[in-house]
């Protein structure tokens, strides 16, 4: 059994580095306009912060940074837009003394996932949780999937990785190990310390350890496509719109 989820968590990391490894190599990627990249960093920021804030008020257990972050709310009493900001901010300056500079998505999402994971919690706090686990873990891989759209939309915006990715990268690269082997080291720390600190876990705690990363990598993989298409559209409209009038022109011409 434990030679099976060996096998499983590094293909599933692996999965995950490939697409952080996109972010990283610098290969020119599909031109966007850069409100329609700001357009992806919000609403992958939002879309994180709702699905985060899922996984915390079912009470399965959150993710295992999440973990952590708990942990530094018992012991500090912050409100959690603080919390998210003491510790993605701790993670962006260690990965940057390491070697890995942050981009602007980087540094301005955490500002975003704050706030809206505040909110959005205060508006599911609300509601009473369901008492069925089996729709509990439902919704679980729901918020699950919902990340890593999210996330997805982070990286295809191309404003800079997340500051759990960039962090990995540079202590993979400081140790000379691959990414997929130092990620579930870093992730399972996260879990260890966040517990031995206070901090909530559970059966969703292993869930979004074993789903996140291939969720990620699900996650890219849609919004890539989905930019793709859209472009291919209003590339097709515009070439529409300039036949037409092309055509326009020719017609009062002949007329004249």
């Amino acid at each position: 059994m434990r030679a099976l989820w060996t096998r499983f968590a590094r293909r599933a990391w692996s999965r995950a580095g490939a697409v952080a490894a996109v972010v990283r190599s610098g290969v020119p990627r599909r031109v966007l306009g850069m409100s329609s990249r700001l357009l992806l960093l919000v609403a992958g920021s939002a879309l994180i912060s709702v699905s985060v804030s899922v996984t915390i008020w079912n009470q399965l257990g959150p993710g295992p940074l999440d973990v952590f972050i708990g942990a530094v709310r018992v012991h500090t009493g912050l409100p959690m837009s603080l919390a998210v900001w003491l510790t993605v901010g701790s993670l962006i300056a260690a990965a940057w003394m390491l070697g890995r500079r942050p981009g602007f998505g980087t540094i301005v999402s955490p500002f975003l996932i704050g706030p809206m994971l505040q909110a959005a919690l205060a508006v599911l706090d609300s509601f009473d949780v369901p008492s069925s686990l089996l729709v509990r873990v439902g919704l679980h891989l729901v918020a699950i999937a919902g990340i890593g759209v999210g996330a997805g939309a982070l990286i295809v915006s191309g404003l800079g990785a997340g500051s759990g990715e960039l962090f990995a990268g540079a202590a993979s690269d400081r140790i000379r190990r691959p990414e997929s082997r130092v990620r579930p080291v870093i992730e399972l720390s996260w879990i260890i310390l966040g517990v031995g600190l206070g901090g909530p876990a559970g059966l969703g705690t292993v869930l979004v350890a074993v789903f996140i990363a291939p969720a990620v990598a699900w996650g890219y993989r849609s919004v890539d496509s989905s930019v793709v298409r859209s472009k291919r559209r209003l590339g097709t409209g515009h070439d529409a719109l300039r036949a037409y009038e092309r055509r326009a022109v020719e017609r009062e011409l002949a007329h004249r």
